[in-house]
């Protein structure tokens, strides 16, 4: 094996050859022709609309049968939870202002 690198042909062709020199351009011409090269997307628009719509229905599906009913005597349906919740909520209060008229309301009272 020739351990001589001076004397080396791959050596003396590399010398020969110019230094690469970069466009100042060609960023700008790689992006425009991948602007204008035609791109194909992976799935078609109409098969991702259906899938989103398939993804949601089965969502929707699973939130509503992992819905547990109340039980008949639960404290949810009590009567007395219902009336906490109204006092709590200020029904009573927005039920007596409900018999005001805009006309009403608009006079400054």
């Amino acid at each position: 094996m020739n351990d001589d690198f001076e004397n080396d042909r791959l050596w003396k062709i590399l010398g020969e050859v110019r230094p690469a020199s970069v466009s100042p351009y060609f960023s700008r011409r790689v992006m425009r022709e991948i602007r204008l090269s035609p791109a194909r997307p992976v799935l078609p628009p109409i098969f991702l609309r259906w899938l989103a719509a398939g993804a949601f229905a089965v969502l929707a599906a699973g939130f509503f049968l992992s819905i547990e009913p109340a039980a008949p005597g639960s404290f949810v349906r009590s009567q007395e939870f219902l009336e906490t919740f109204d006092q709590l909520a200020g029904i009573d209060l927005l039920v007596v202002s409900a018999d005001l008229s805009p006309a009403e309301y608009s006079r400054g009272l």
